[in-house]
């Protein structure tokens, strides 16, 4: 399998689980929503990744390997979003395992924010993929 065949692969499954987030938000499931989220972000950056041909370690939270990739390579990617980027992704990352076996409560207004964060890293991730592929 080649690295782009790959990160079709992820990009596929980061908009399937994507595709859960709505259910769970409208069952109610703050905890299972966040848990989603923070699998979205990991799958469109690990599919990023994977296009630029870089190894990644095998953690929840790949998006400093990201961030010192695109630095190196000087593929231009705004320094805000990633510094959002880096603190959203952290804190879903904290928060998957204790969210997903109940060991903490995610409020309403904190599943949804998780859930629109997503969203915004799903849309940057296809847009950066056709950059990455335009060149």
């Amino acid at each position: 399998m080649t690295n782009g065949e790959r990160a079709d692969r992820l990009f596929a499954e980061a908009q399937a689980v994507a595709e859960e987030l709505s259910g769970a938000l409208s069952r109610g499931r703050w905890n299972l929503a966040a848990r989603r989220a923070q699998e979205v972000v990991e799958l469109v950056v690990k599919a990023l990744l994977n296009e630029m041909g870089t190894e990644y370690p095998r953690v929840h939270d790949v998006v400093p390997t990201f961030a010192d990739t695109v630095r190196q390579r000087g593929v231009d990617v705004d320094s805000a979003f990633l510094d959002w980027l880096h603190g959203f992704s952290s804190g879903l990352s904290e928060i998957r395992g204790p969210a997903f076996y109940h060991e903490i409560g995610v409020a309403e207004a904190e599943a949804r924010a998780a859930v629109d964060g997503a969203a915004r890293v799903l849309a940057f991730g296809l847009d950066f993929l056709a950059r990455l592929r335009a060149r």
